[in-house]
């Protein structure tokens, strides 16, 4: 049996330069069901009120708030999504097509149990500036993915390391793997001191809980 829809989760932090390009895309798309987008606490740009003001008319637009981290923050957003499959969106890419949306949900096929389905990642084109030596991890740790929502959903997500989190709860699971090249899309990859040190703390902390 196939799916009519299928909800769609983005986590957004300082993202109000591009996400509503995101939004004009997913709307659009007959097979998107809900639109749930998660802001992170530490949001300290305009993304919020551009939400409220020029989104707030779409009927299938949820908002979630007061989550720091952007595992915790598809976390609760995971509470509102109703589909047997969950795509995942991250708010800073730019190029995303209706095109690539159907590419990304067309291996996404579910029988009467939805813990059968597989995993479809969606991989952009590679920054100019992604170290050469991990171009092999860049597939992996893309956020434009569609997975079983029944094993998503009881992850204990958390940090920017939660694509980890899903791709070893898939390889656990022995779920079928595909992979999509969205050709066109781009990710605003920056590997700032910043988010060495947030990614960092991520990972002491995965360890220390046992989710990595």
């Amino acid at each position: 049996m196939a799916y009519d829809t299928i909800d769609v989760v983005i986590p957004a932090r300082n993202e109000q330069g591009t996400i509503s390009d995101i939004l004009t895309v997913l709307s659009g798309h007959p097979a998107i069901g809900s639109i749930i987008v998660g802001i992170d606490a530490d949001s300290i740009d305009n993304t919020e009120t551009l939400l409220i003001q020029k989104w707030c008319h779409l009927p299938n637009l949820f908002l979630t708030f007061g989550e720091k981290g952007k595992g915790q923050v598809v976390k609760k957003c995971l509470n509102l999504v109703m589909s047997p499959s969950v795509m995942f969106c991250d708010a800073d890419i730019t190029g995303l097509t209706y095109d690539h949306v159907s590419e990304l949900l067309a291996d996404t096929v579910i029988d009467d149990d939805a813990n059968h389905a597989g995993m479809t990642i969606g991989v952009p084109d590679f920054p100019p500036n992604y170290p050469r030596q991990r171009m092999w991890a860049w597939p992996w740790v893309s956020g434009q993915r569609v997975v079983p929502t029944a094993l998503v959903r009881p992850l204990n997500l958390h940090g920017y390391l939660m694509e980890v989190q899903i791709n070893t709860a898939v390889k656990h699971a022995s779920l079928p793997l595909h992979f999509v090249w969205l050709e066109g899309v781009k990710s605003k990859y920056q590997m700032s001191e910043l988010r060495v040190n947030e990614m960092q703390r991520d990972a002491q902390w995965g360890r220390e809980h046992g989710v990595l």
